[in-house]
């Protein structure tokens, strides 16, 4: 199992969740909110073997500062993983949307034709960011913790994108409606550990086992049918970002 969106470095023991992910059979895809958080992991994370660190630009901490743009430029090339990035237009972003657009329009501008494996934030924003990604040319981003309306759900999957699922969407009526919309081929499983909740505080890694199970119940089928088709997702998803990426 993957873990598609998890802020291992906001854990106050990384090495100790990233342990016992492994021991769960879990693969952790950990993002980052500004480069300089990504050099600062970087050695530890390459240590882990089942850790992939993902270089991130969070749209709530823009504007973005002339270094840590460089930055993102600079360590570009040491990962296959890009996240987290995004917009964020709700009350608490709006503020910034002016520079969270300009930082959008860069990151993705660095990555177009890289085929880098995208996780993106969306809250409120979900079509500008589909307009920017049309316009750009960039497909088979994965869309984490997917709360837009049914027209935002209707083009994310048309264009060809990913939603990546955590236990919060799950607790939700309008989360479950989401899943139900998605066709299965394009869902894919996140914590966002340890900003969501889990069954006994923040969630960690280890409960995209938990985000399956409840899928099954939606998709009436096994557990294990919905993570042999997750990991088909992924895998597939690899394939539409041009197939570039380190399992």
């Amino acid at each position: 199992m993957i873990d598609m969106h998890c802020h291992l470095d906001r854990y106050p023991n990384p090495k100790l969740v990233a342990g016992k992910a492994k021991r769960a059979g879990v693969t952790i895809v950990a993002v980052t909110n500004l480069p300089s958080h990504f050099r600062d992991g970087f050695l530890h994370a390459s240590q882990l073997p089942n850790v992939r660190l993902s270089l991130g630009l969070h749209p709530m901490l823009a504007p973005h500062s002339e270094l840590e743009c460089r930055l993102f430029s600079e360590l570009l090339p040491k990962t296959s993983y890009i996240g987290e990035i995004g917009l964020d237009f709700s009350k608490e972003g709006l503020a910034t949307r002016e520079a969270q657009i300009e930082s959008f329009i860069f990151v993705l501008k660095q990555v177009q034709q890289t085929g880098k494996v995208l996780s993106i934030h969306s809250r409120k924003a979900e079509h500008e960011i589909l307009d920017h990604l049309d316009r750009l040319n960039v497909r088979a981003a994965t869309f984490h913790w997917f709360t837009g309306d049914d027209s935002a759900l209707k083009r994310t999957i048309e264009a060809g994108h990913y939603l990546s699922v955590n236990p919060a969407i799950l607790r939700s009526n309008r989360g479950r409606d989401i899943v139900k919309q998605t066709p299965k081929e394009r869902l894919l499983f996140e914590t966002d550990g340890p900003y969501c909740k889990g069954e006994r505080g923040p969630a960690g890694p280890w409960e995209v086992l938990r985000v399956a199970a409840q899928v099954s119940d939606l998709w009436g089928c096994s557990t294990e049918q919905v993570t042999l088709q997750a990991n088909r997702n992924f895998r597939q998803m690899l394939v539409d970002r041009q197939g570039i990426g380190t399992v």
